[in-house]
């Protein structure tokens, strides 16, 4: 017996991993996208969300000890 997920929708998956990159960058971001590394199928998408969970992050961090005020 096959133990390989079937994936309906590729795009509907990847969507889904933008928007949870968007919202929580480095650990959501990074445990979809090493999910996507282990498909086969989904390499090219997962090294994508990969680097948009990276760099999301990056910029977010950067934004939030520029914009925080010292009290």
């Amino acid at each position: 017996m096959d133990d390989k997920i079937v994936l309906k929708s590729k795009q509907k998956l990847i969507i889904v991993g933008l928007l949870i990159t968007l919202v929580n960058p480095f650990l959501a971001g990074l445990i979809f996208s090493l999910y996507l590394l282990s498909e086969p199928e989904l390499k090219k998408e997962g090294k994508l969300i990969l680097i948009l969970s990276l760099l999301w992050g990056g910029i977010s961090f950067i934004l939030i000890r520029r914009l925080s005020f010292n009290f």
